[in-house]
Order: C-alpha cells, then structure tokens, then sequence
C-alpha cells in the first residue's frame, strides 16, 4: 500500500484536521497535543512564520505523521518575490516534495499542470469556489476540493445537484464545534480548523499539553459523530479491506481506476 494511498485513508478515517496558523503558540507544545490526541494527520500551513524551518523538522523527526502543507502557491516567481520581500517562510511545491510532504493544500486553486505533475505522489486539495472549477481540478488528479466557510453555499453546489456528489470535499474556515455537522451534512468529508477556534474557550496561554488534546478530541469526536450519521457506510467499512473501503466511498477517487 503506497504512503500516498495511507494518507488519502487516514484523512477519511480522522475526519478533522488541526490546522497550524499563523498565532503565537509554541509549534512544538502544538505538535505534542496533536499526539497526545492520537491524531496522525496534520495540516502546517505557510502562513506561520516558522514554517521553513519546522516542515523539515517535522518531517525528519516524526516521520509516520502524515503531514499536509497548507497556503501553497504553485507560482515559482511568486514565491520567490515575496521571500525577496520578508516572507522566508514561504516554499514552492517542488521544495515541499523535496522534504517528502503528503499533500499539498492551497486557498488558490491549482493549474491542471500543477496537479498532473504531483498528484501521483502527494495529496493535492485545490481551493474552488464554483462547481466548475471543482470538476476541472478533481478531474486533473486532485485528491480533494477545499471550500472556505463559514457559508455552506459552494459546498451544496459542488455536491449537489448536478455534480452528482463527484468531488469529495475539505471545509475550512468558521469550522467551530457547531458549525462541523451542518458542513457535513451539506455534503463534507472533511473539515480542518486552525487553533485559533479549536482552543477558543480555553486559555491558550496557559493550557497544556492535555487540556489541548482534549479540545482536539472533541471536534475529531464531532465530526466522526456526524460522518457515521451521514455516511453510515463509511462507519461500516473502516476495518476492511483497501478495495471494500473505496467502494464504500460517498464520492469518486482516483485509486483503482
């Protein structure tokens, strides 16, 4: 089974992503939550400051956590002009693949270029923001659509009507405790949410490392709640077989065709 496979059903099987954003959090004390809560994927965006610096680290020293990379630009000179400008921490995607990354996230959609060249070896989740958009991308190779909430509008279009519920989907943004079933229910597969809004009602100042796992544990324990309502067979098939699990997918794939 390749890694690109065990990443793609890890995300299915945690359902929640903790996303890394820009704040003022120790990464490191941020990590051990992630792993106290038993959690096996996690999104580190480019957005925080650290970036360039803790991807590779994170890579070298953990490497069975399945670490996706968020706020990708698949534009070299771009990336290259706002390093020149104070950005350090931003890297283009053939540097993420040389560290040896799992996926690949971006506000931004992905040319069809972008994702036919990686899309074999990382998880590519382009951002769309219209059902075309999001047809023209999962057919090029992407593994997942990113939708930015907090409204649901473009979740229910892509999903709905007449996508036939083609394109799996990643909700992130306003992804509150609360807001997690109504996404699902409107057709998510996966929802992400940065520790901004994940430790909103704790102190994050002074929180440790088992108060935040336990934060963690409770959206990962609300979205899987609301998966087996809505995706019962999902539920169903999470011991079997790599070949019974795809077939049991509310959506299309790219494995197996």
């Amino acid at each position: 089974m390749s890694r690109l496979f065990q990443t793609y059903r890890s995300l299915h099987d945690q359902g929640f992503i903790p996303i890394f954003v820009d704040d003022d959090l120790h990464t490191n004390l941020l990590l051990e939550a992630c792993l106290e809560a038993g959690f096996s994927v996690i999104e580190y965006t480019l957005r925080r400051r650290d970036a360039h610096r803790m991807i590779p680290w994170i890579r070298k020293n953990y490497p069975e956590l399945y670490l996706l990379v968020g706020s990708t630009i698949d534009d070299d000179r771009i990336v290259e002009r706002a390093r020149r400008q104070g950005l350090q921490q931003l890297m283009t995607l053939d540097e993420l693949a040389d560290i040896g990354v799992d996926g690949l996230v971006s506000m931004h959609g992905f040319s069809e270029e972008t994702i036919r060249k990686f899309c074999g070896s990382h998880l590519m989740i382009p951002a769309a923001f219209t059902p075309t958009e999001a047809l023209r991308q999962f057919a090029s190779g992407a593994h997942f659509i990113k939708v930015l909430g907090p409204s649901l509008d473009a979740v229910r279009l892509i999903r709905g009507g007449p996508t036939f519920g083609y394109c799996p989907v990643m909700v992130t943004g306003g992804m509150t405790s609360e807001r997690i079933p109504e996404a699902v229910r409107a057709g998510a597969i996966l929802t992400g949410t940065g520790f901004d809004v994940i430790l909103q009602n704790n102190n994050p100042k002074i929180a440790g490392k088992k108060d935040m796992a336990k934060c963690l544990r409770h959206f990962q324990e609300i979205m899987q709640e609301t998966v087996n309502e809505v995706y019962p067979q999902l539920a169903r098939a999470r011991k079997v077989d790599a070949s019974a699990w795809l077939r049991a997918l509310p959506h299309q794939h790219h494995f197996g065709d």
